[in-house]
């Protein structure tokens, strides 16, 4: 709610009696700016969240958000997962490379996502239920698919593929949280590796992996998060597909993603020594000399 600049003295930060508590500490700020269809700003909002800290958590951390809003529209631009480096627990921004560049996915289930965990584990029921992929955090999840006899081959393997990566799968994902589709050399292309360790007539996936490795950039004292590569691993069946079945022609097959660290060790490193180039008069040491 708006705050009323004389009554503001009432919000500064102030310490308890205590002397271990310090209420009215700014933990969150969301800024909101209002544009019409020209482009100009209307109005910018602010809005503050504040709450009461102890001695023994500093430093604290804090959050802050910027929105976009046009003019009598209630739809949001698209939102950034960090600036510039990704946030933890932030969706990874993904798109599609064309001919004109990226094309961003505005709706998170047309991004990068992982099957959503649910209670029934059924491929098919579950594959519109989808998990945005999280910077940092690794997950695991799977589903089942009954199979019936004489099934096509190629239509599990079509379906199963389709359940683990989704409708609409991206080719590449944003190398910081802010990079903007108009420049393509910020955003890194989706490898892909298919592995199969025998010759089968049927080749059936039956997990994905996603391996996104970044990297710390930037300064020592505030690094940014920035993914330097990221690689999506499919494994296929080693057996026909009568033996990787249960006795009630159940498949079940895993989705997973992991997050790889590597960043270098940074070496603090020092100023050159400065240099003495005084020149002294002739005289300077008369009558010595």
């Amino acid at each position: 709610m708006p705050v009323d600049p004389a009554d503001s003295s009432s919000y500064f930060p102030m310490l308890l009696q205590s002397g271990d508590v310090c209420s009215n500490v700014v933990q969150q700020v969301k800024y909101t700016f209002v544009y019409n269809k020209a482009g100009e700003i209307l109005n910018v909002m602010a809005a503050f969240l504040l709450g009461a800290i102890k001695n023994v958590m500093v430093p604290i951390q804090q959050e802050f958000q910027i929105m976009f809003l046009q003019e009598n529209s209630q739809t949001t631009g698209l939102k950034y997962s960090g600036n510039p480096g990704y946030v933890l627990g932030r969706p990874l921004v993904a798109g599609t490379r064309t001919a004109n560049g990226i094309v961003q996915f505005a709706d998170p289930k047309g991004s990068l996502t992982t099957i959503q965990t649910s209670v029934d584990q059924d491929c098919l029921r579950g594959s519109s239920r989808r998990s945005p992929v999280l910077f940092g955090i690794n997950t695991i999840s799977g589903c089942t698919l009954k199979l019936s006899d004489g099934v096509n081959c190629s239509q599990v393997s079509e379906v199963i593929l389709w359940a683990l990566k989704g409708q609409s799968f991206p080719d590449h994902v944003a190398s910081f949280g802010n990079s903007l589709p108009q420049n393509s050399l910020d955003w890194v292309p989706i490898q892909n590796q298919t592995i199969s360790l025998g010759a089968q007539a049927c080749s059936i996936p039956l997990s994905y992996h996603l391996e996104v490795k970044w990297t710390k950039y930037g300064a020592l004292l505030n690094p940014q998060a920035q993914i330097v590569s990221i690689m999506e691993t499919i494994i296929t069946n080693t057996s026909s597909l009568a033996f990787i079945t249960s006795p009630g022609g159940l498949l079940p097959v895993t989705s997973s993603v992991s997050f790889v660290d590597v960043s270098a060790s940074a070496t603090p490193g020092f100023k050159v020594p400065p240099t003495i180039d005084a020149k002294l008069p002739f005289d300077f040491f008369f009558p010595f000399v």
